[in-house]
């Protein structure tokens, strides 16, 4: 609207008796002059026409149904099939100028949440990033941990298998978002490293569950908190390595019996060539205090996959975890193995179907009442 009204001030402006004979190709270059004039006016002061030119919105979801095995010949047991409206996620961003900006994430998990519903309403994140030179960042805020290869990057369309591997979500656990500051560095040649101050875990009330002691920075306790590190390299096509340490004085906030020092390890190695992906990755928890013996908690993942085409992949994974209860005895022990398909409708919606076999090192029969199949959809935008 400005532009215009500036370009029809000029034109009224051209005298109407000595210059009414000038050409229209005259008056044109003019009016073109006046417009770049205006346009870099705009640009110099950082006008836009838009009031939500700097306003970023995406988010993703999925959908999953899941039938357990049922037939007590093979251990199953009498429980419900599902199907849940497992995420519903969006992002807001804002960029106050090129090098300040701020994002946030908005989650809805179950379907419904209130009193007595399975759902949960959460914000997973909310920081502000600042460029601080041409190839260093810091985070100042609610962020996500920077550990593993789903915590950071847990988009449906963005990896295989209907449910997220138990590794990254038991052990590490996925998703997993903390309140502090991060500082992150681009060293050239593919190699990148982050440095993270930040809230901790809370075991108080929780046993030993790592995931359940995440505390979701909701009126955290904050007498004890905990710092990241990671070094990554991607320096090679198809190649991506990275290790992650993470460091917490007391996983009771001062607040149990006996201080609790824990220290997780993870590290993963994923390549991929000619359509096919080798993935492997271990995680541990290494817990000093705790007087019942429970101290270490790990898991490992191997995972093959081959992308047939742009929308067909199909995939088998393998997991050892081993989860321990107060006593030191094992909570779940446990190799599972996956084996499914994903299509790509576009490659923002993905449709999955996965096979998943439970076995329990520690039990006494054949228990298979986790044995599943499961069916989803997901999509990201």
């Amino acid at each position: 609207m400005f532009k215009r009204t500036l370009m029809a001030a000029a034109m009224a402006a051209v005298p109407f008796s000595a210059q009414a004979a000038q050409s229209a190709e005259d008056l044109q270059k003019q009016i073109d002059i006046l417009a770049q004039q205006v346009e870099a006016l705009q640009k110099e002061q950082g006008a836009s026409s838009n009031p939500f030119g700097k306003v970023s919105i995406g988010g993703y979801g999925e959908l999953h149904y899941n039938h357990f095995n049922k037939d007590p010949e093979f251990g199953g047991k009498q429980q419900n099939d599902e199907v849940d409206a497992h995420r519903f996620v969006l992002f807001f961003g804002y960029d106050f100028t090129d090098k300040v900006r701020f994002f946030s994430e908005f989650e809805l998990e179950h379907g419904l949440a209130g009193e007595g519903k399975d759902g949960e309403v959460e914000l997973e994140q909310a920081y502000i990033e600042i460029d601080t030179t041409a190839n260093t960042k810091l985070k100042l805020g609610q962020f996500l941990v920077p550990v593993g290869i789903i915590n950071e990057t847990h988009e449906p369309n963005t990896f295989y298998g209907v449910e997220r591997n138990r590794l990254e979500s038991a052990v590490i656990p996925a998703t997993w978002w903390e309140a502090g500051a991060m500082f992150s560095q681009d060293l050239g040649a593919g190699l990148t490293y982050d440095i993270a101050v930040h809230s901790g875990l809370d075991f108080q009330g929780s046993t030993t569950s790592i995931r359940g002691s995440r505390q979701k920075v909701s009126e955290a306790a904050a007498n004890k908190g905990a710092a990241t590190g990671r070094l990554r390299f991607v320096g090679i096509p198809g190649l991506d390595l990275a290790s992650s340490v993470q460091y917490q004085q007391d996983v009771n906030q001062d607040l149990g019996p006996e201080d609790v020092s824990a220290r997780l390890v993870e590290a993963h190695a994923r390549y991929t060539i000619a359509g096919i992906t080798a993935t492997v990755q271990k995680a541990r928890w290494d817990f000093n205090g705790f007087n019942t013996g429970a101290d270490r908690q790990d898991g490992e993942l191997y995972e093959l996959s081959y992308k047939a085409t742009e929308k067909l992949g199909v995939f088998g994974r393998y997991e050892n975890i081993n989860l321990l209860a107060e006593d030191g005895t094992d909570n779940e022990a446990s190799m599972i193995s996956t084996f499914g398909v994903n299509y790509w409708i576009v490659p923002q919606v993905v449709v999955k179907a996965d096979m998943q076999n439970v076995n329990y090192k520690n039990s006494t029969e054949d228990d298979k009442a986790d044995d599943s199949i499961n069916l989803g959809i997901g999509w990201s935008f």
